[in-house]
């Protein structure tokens, strides 16, 4: 290694170490990320033929949103969002007012909700106009019962506290649409990418943008819309990417300075890969 190389390395080493990585995720956003692996398990293991997409992402002129589970089964469609509330929930007009007792003190303390029917109702007018085929999508609140004391609603809307109730009603209720519409919506509906620093415990959900994802390798040029995953091996003033493709083959490359732009919360950001360990790329589950 010559002196020019050697500095050059020390260099990029100092500059990657002050780049950016992906925000912190707050507890509260975690602590709903529980909850919908938890439902995203249960699902699978009690619907097996039944396709699921999380996290989908909604962009229209209109607004963005997102769907925290898309189901399709048997012709129909179903959109969940989960809602994983402590206490005792009463419905009032445009919402839920939130009841806990302090468990050392005793205290009643009470907090304003949001409507989780309204907000299912948003996200799948948006997701509607996104998607221009005529297919019904059977809208589902499910407000995990873990450390739920209770619910007082007297909506006619569907909501399920227990994951069989849950299943059973995916797997014979609600509305079928015409002919494949169903499954042409579905396959058009896009679900999260996602990006994960794993020392630190941080992950994001978001769209990645393809072509930042195009690589010249030594076993050639994959294409970047092929790509289901790639895991990053951090050096001081490089990178090794292993690119996994949905085929399942390996191409592996080393980067000195690589970016990739996402779409998160209505907005482009850019992030380096020095600062995240793995990229997942959308799936259907």
């Amino acid at each position: 290694m010559g002196l020019r190389s050697f500095f050059h390395k020390i260099k990029i080493g100092f500059v990657r170490a002050s780049q950016p990585s992906i925000p912190p995720m707050s507890d509260v956003k975690r602590y709903g990320n529980y909850g919908e692996d938890e439902l995203i398990f249960m699902l699978r293991r009690a619907l097996p033929d039944c396709s699921i997409k999380r996290n989908v992402i909604i962009t229209t002129p209109e607004g963005n949103a997102e769907l925290d589970c898309l189901v399709l089964c048997n012709n129909k469609l179903f959109a969940i969002e989960v809602k994983r509330w402590k206490g005792y929930l009463v419905e009032r007009e445009d919402g839920f007012l939130q009841q806990k007792t302090d468990r050392w003190t005793g205290e009643l303390h009470e907090k304003y909700m949001k409507s989780p029917f309204k907000q299912l109702s948003r996200a799948i007018y948006l997701l509607r106009k996104q998607i221009p085929i005529n297919a019904w999508v059977n809208p589902i609140v499910f407000f995990d019962g873990n450390e739920l004391e209770g619910i007082s609603t007297k909506t006619e809307q569907v909501w399920f506290t227990r994951y069989d109730a849950l299943a059973n009603y995916i797997h014979s209720g609600g509305n079928a649409s015409f002919g494949k519409n169903a499954y042409d919506f579905f396959n058009q509906c896009l679900p999260a990418d996602y990006l994960y620093v794993k020392a630190q415990g941080k992950s994001m959900a978001c769209y990645v943008n393809r072509p930042d994802l195009q690589f010249q390798t030594p076993q050639g040029t994959p294409s970047p819309y092929e790509i289901d995953s790639i895991e990053i091996r951090h050096h001081w003033s490089c990178d090794d990417l292993t690119i996994i493709m949905k085929n399942g083959v390996r191409h592996t490359v080393r980067r000195e300075n690589a970016w990739i732009r996402v779409f998160e919360n209505g907005s482009w950001q850019s992030f380096p890969l020095c600062k995240i360990d793995s990229v997942i790329l959308s799936r259907t589950l």
